[in-house]
């Protein structure tokens, strides 16, 4: 890997490029991120709202 791929962006990269990183990563999360990321949030929201008043 070059230092100049480190800083390429996903729009700068083509079809087969970027199908090809995203295979390398072989990293698949499916959604609970942004589903945990929206209870937190939530969370914290009620929190602020419980503890002020």
């Amino acid at each position: 890997m070059e230092d100049k791929d480190l800083t390429r962006q996903e729009e700068d990269l083509s079809g087969p490029e970027f199908a090809e990183e995203e295979i390398r990563d072989s990293h698949d999360f499916g959604s609970w991120p942004e589903v945990a990321g929206l209870v937190f949030t939530a969370v914290v929201t009620w929190l602020i709202f419980a503890f002020t008043g």
